[in-house]
């Protein structure tokens, strides 16, 4: 009775579940049934064929005849080993010779006491061959009939329907795969069970940068570099990587740079030059101002030492107690202690820095004054976060040298400010408009004074003249001259003009050249035809002296 009563009570527990479900429904087998319902285990064990019922009645009646063993023959040994080839001593070892029953039996006897031969037994499955008819090989006989396949696999896994029908059948149950199987739609909402107070309509988190017109996805689907990416070898690719730089990306072949700080430079800087750039933008006559270089040095020192400080500071410094340690030391409360006393209150919160420039640097901030710091405002200089370090006006340049104007005064009124009418322009042109231009010589060639560049041949390129060596060229020899000029350079050279002299070549000379003036190389042609040359005595004991 205790049996059927619990057997009643399980089945009343199942009907009331099925009938409190919101549909009730008959539960199927997943898959697709074969075959049919009078196929059993035991009759499909127990069908043979017909050859199989032949052989058990010839077992019967005692008429089986088993075909003996032939043993295939064995060829002789080759006598000579020169002449074996590849039959060698290992042939034994990869080719062992047959073993008789007995001899076999005797070795599996050998091996019964190990686990291995019942349950693990190499290649093959665990004790296959006991209990089997003499002779079967297992491998290959199979047990029962065939089931009969209504539908092929590719039907069952794929079968034809439409998208549609698909659809369909994969919604029905759905509600119940929810709970049981946690099976939701894509993008579908889960449903977790909360309760009424739950509002399912709120949102967690920040909100996202939207646009409808989907620039946002554009930008990251699309690549800057729109070139066609090309398939090249590994090793060429490795090779390019470590000795070819990129675009915006430090070459570093070992990664080398992830060893070092960020923002770290490789190599020792080079001091600047005497006169930079600062100083050839200036005036000729204005010298560089060495303070102002050092004081730059000074205040880079400074900037490098307040950004060590704001990164100790995140970590294990604190300019509070570093400055009331030091106003412990105070007693006078006077806000200056001496120098060395400071650096060792330095030392203790381990604290250094470069001294000759620091120390420089608030000597003329007057933060150091005779041996004794104000350490309230070094402690304020070294924080990032105090109000900004005002720097001192330097006024290296003379009045005369600033030509400081406003935007305004360059854009519209900068006439009225200088006249630069009389300063030559910054350079060398192309075309020298700054120089009077010679006058070709009666009977001349325009083309022997102009656009022949500062030689005048071939020969005076390869072998240049005194002229030339000191700067002179053909043009200087050509160019009108006033009496006054030709007068005091001839002069110099060493000619005397006696009495009216000067004035007939002078005459003579104005009328070749047709200008009102005379150049340098008619006089001089004049000179050579109706003077003789003059003789040029040298001062030895002046040489020496200028020496």
């Amino acid at each position: 009775m205790c049996q059927v009563g619990n057997a009643n009570h399980l089945l009343a527990q199942i009907m009331s579940m099925c009938y409190k479900s919101d549909k009730f429904f008959t539960p199927r087998k997943a898959g697709k049934p074969t075959g049919t319902i009078v196929e059993t285990v035991a009759r499909t064990l127990r069908e043979y064929s017909l050859e199989d019922e032949v052989t058990a009645l010839k077992h019967d009646a005692h008429i089986w005849k088993e075909d003996e063993f032939v043993a295939p023959k064995k060829l002789p040994p080759i006598r000579n080993p020169a002449f074996r080839g590849t039959q060698t001593q290992i042939r034994e070892v990869l080719n062992p010779a047959l073993k008789t029953r007995y001899q076999e039996l005797i070795e599996n006897l050998k091996e019964t006491p190990y686990d291995s031969f019942w349950n693990k037994e190499l290649g093959k499955p665990r004790d296959s061959v006991p209990g089997l008819p003499r002779g079967m090989i297992p491998e290959l006989v199979t047990f029962g009939a065939p089931p009969v396949k209504e539908a092929t696999v590719k039907e069952l896994v794929s079968p034809p329907k439409t998208p549609y029908e698909v659809l369909w059948d994969s919604q029905v149950g759905h509600e119940w795969y929810k709970k049981t199987h946690n099976d939701y739609n894509p993008s579908e909402k889960v449903s977790r069970g909360y309760n009424d107070r739950f509002n399912p309509d709120k949102r967690f988190g920040g909100r996202s940068r939207y646009d409808p017109r989907g620039v946002w996805v554009r930008c990251a689907c699309e690549w800057h570099n729109n070139e066609p990416i090309l398939c090249v070898s590994k090793i060429q690719a490795d090779y390019l990587e470590k000795t070819k730089p990129k675009l915006g990306k430090v070459l570093a072949p070992n990664h080398n740079i992830g060893c070092v700080p960020k923002g770290y430079r490789f190599g020792v800087q080079t001091p600047g030059s005497f006169y930079g750039v600062p100083e050839l933008l200036k005036d000729a006559n204005v010298s560089p101002c060495l303070f102002k270089r050092d004081f730059y040095t000074w205040l880079a020192s400074l900037n490098k030492l307040r950004m060590a400080m704001k990164k100790r500071s995140n970590e294990d410094f604190n300019f509070d107690d570093f400055f009331k340690k030091s106003l412990y030391f105070d007693k006078g409360k006077t806000g200056w202690l001496p120098i060395d006393l400071f650096y060792e209150i330095c030392a203790c919160h381990r604290f250094t820095f470069p001294k000759e420039d620091i120390e420089s640097l608030m000597k003329v901030l007057g933060v150091i004054v005779e041996d004794r710091i104000h350490y309230k405002r070094f402690i304020d200089i070294l924080d990032v976060n105090s109000p900004p370090l005002e720097i001192m006006e330097f006024n290296d340049l003379p009045n005369e040298s600033k030509y400081y104007i406003t935007t305004n005064q360059a854009a519209s009124c900068d006439y009225l400010v200088m006249d630069n009418s009389a300063m030559p322009a910054a350079g060398a042109p192309s075309i020298r408009f700054d120089l009077q231009r010679p006058v070709t010589p009666f009977g001349g060639c325009r083309a022997d004074v102009d656009h022949l560049g500062d030689y005048t041949s071939v020969k005076a390129l390869i072998n240049p003249s005194i002229y030339t060596n000191y700067g002179l060229t053909y043009r200087d020899f050509f160019i009108p001259r006033s009496a006054a000029v030709i007068r005091g350079l001839f002069e110099k050279v060493g000619y005397n003009f006696p009495g009216d002299s000067f004035e007939k070549l002078w005459k003579a000379g104005v009328d070749i050249d047709k200008t009102g003036l005379v150049c340098v190389d008619t006089f001089k042609t004049l000179l050579n035809t109706h003077c003789p040359p003059p003789k040029i005595a040298v001062d030895e004991q002046e040489c020496e002296r200028k020496m």
